[in-house]
């Protein structure tokens, strides 16, 4: 058994403890049912992402401060400690499942993680909620109006918002970005998330501004949700989730907002709420897949144009591509150190050509017409060109057209270099 970095030990209590405080608190004044566990989540999330020699000491601070909380808020003894023992089993089987369906190298941001990870969340809530429902009867203290659904919505939805809380924190370093407009667009749209979700789920504020609390209303935070993915990514996203979930959670409990309709069961309503935050809550965490994906492709291809351009300065080569539906010329490398001319000197294949040696043009305008028509023979040939400075350079040419599936030519790429083999005397 191996303990946690003190530091961390403390944040766990004040983050696990400040959230099960608020699920207390914020419960369904009927029933007295947490309207959601993020808890549990915090707890998830802690166990996949420690090692296996530090889960005792985790599952000991969680049973100490679940119980402490519930013992606070007057809460039974007897049930005190069957939630506790409900949420260590349940939340310790889905984290254990989890690492060893992925063997531990898997992230909520990958779509195979993910999907276990949903599916486990699924499975460990509902068997977790019967276990917790029968120890309920066996106790003689069912709530009147909760449900086996209520229950297990409750636990599904905290961890989903709970566990990708911890997991895209885990590690966070407080540092300078680049990416300025981006952070102050997503301080725009998070503000508008918490704006709309008072404005939804608040009913003197939705009615004195707009007259109404219709269901439509929920949908504007969901908006503001994703921009504020876009922006800020994973841990944007699941900073969003737990405002909205707070702002959902208290006002729905007060008997405001469009689930909270005062001639319907309070339960009924305790569980549109729960799944409306399910919803929420997946589609904050498919974002974060498509974020990554994203992400994950934008650095792939900033590695290789750092790799091309590494390739051609360390060569001395140019490389060009050359579109053969207008003629235009795309260049990579240093241009003006090779042939002290700039791009846009040589933007097309006529600008191009007049800079080649006149006893050479006809045989490189020939070639060009052959890589055009999709001759793939026309792949080298070396000729003069007059370079920036008026001297004219020996030039080898290694090209080749690119065809397309329907047969078509796509594109002319290929890559120049200085022919040192001759002197220019020799021209």
């Amino acid at each position: 058994m191996r303990f946690p970095p003190l530091s961390k030990m403390i944040l766990f209590v004040l983050v696990f403890g400040a959230l099960a405080l608020f699920s207390m608190t914020a419960r369904d004044p009927v029933t007295h049912s947490t309207l959601l566990w993020p808890a549990g989540g915090i707890l998830l999330g802690t166990l996949i992402l420690a090692p296996r020699s530090q889960w005792l000491v985790w599952g000991v601070i969680t049973a100490i401060v679940h119980l402490a909380a519930g013992l606070l808020m007057d809460r039974p003894l007897a049930i005190s400690v069957l939630f506790v023992v409900v949420n260590l089993v349940t939340v310790g089987s889905i984290a254990a499942l989890w690492r060893l369906c992925t063997g531990g190298k898997e992230s909520l941001t990958d779509p195979r993680g993910l999907l276990w990870f949903v599916l486990l969340v699924a499975a460990g809530s509902i068997a977790g909620s019967v276990l917790g429902w029968a120890g309920l009867q066996l106790l003689g203290r069912t709530p009147v109006g909760v449900s086996v659904e209520v229950l297990t919505v409750s636990t599904a939805v905290g961890a989903l918002i709970g566990a990708p809380l911890v997991l895209a924190w885990a590690g966070f370093q407080p540092k300078r970005s680049s990416g300025r407009g981006h952070g102050a667009r997503g301080l725009i749209w998070f503000i508008g998330l918490v704006l709309t979700a008072e404005l939804a789920f608040d009913g003197p504020t939705a009615q004195m501004i707009l007259h109404s609390t219709t269901f439509e209303l929920s949908y504007l935070p969901l908006v503001f949700m994703v921009l504020v993915a876009v922006a800020w990514q994973q841990r944007g996203t699941t900073a969003a989730l737990l405002v909205l979930g707070a702002i959902a959670c208290i006002n729905t409990a007060q008997g405001e907002g469009p689930f909270a309709r005062s001639h319907e069961l309070f339960g009924n309503a305790l569980l549109e709420v729960q799944l409306y935050l399910a919803v929420a809550a997946l589609l904050g965490l498919l974002m974060s897949v498509l974020n990554a994906s994203r992400e994950q492709a934008l650095r792939d291809a900033v590695a290789w144009k750092v790799r091309s351009e590494g390739m051609l300065l360390g060569t001395c080569q140019l490389m060009y591509e050359v579109d053969p539906a207008n003629h235009q010329i795309v260049w990579a490398g240093d241009l003006s150190r090779l042939l002290a001319l700039q791009a846009a000197e040589l933007a097309n294949l006529a600008e191009f050509f007049e800079r080649v040696h006149p006893d050479d043009r006809d045989r490189v305008i020939a070639y060009a017409g052959q890589r055009q028509a999709g001759d793939i023979t026309a792949r080298t040939q070396t000729f003069r060109f007059l370079a920036g400075d008026g001297e004219y350079v020996q030039l080898q040419d290694i090209g080749a057209p690119v065809v397309d599936f329907d047969d078509s030519v796509y594109r002319i790429s290929g890559l120049l270099r200085l022919d040192d083999s001759v002197s220019g005397d020799e021209f």
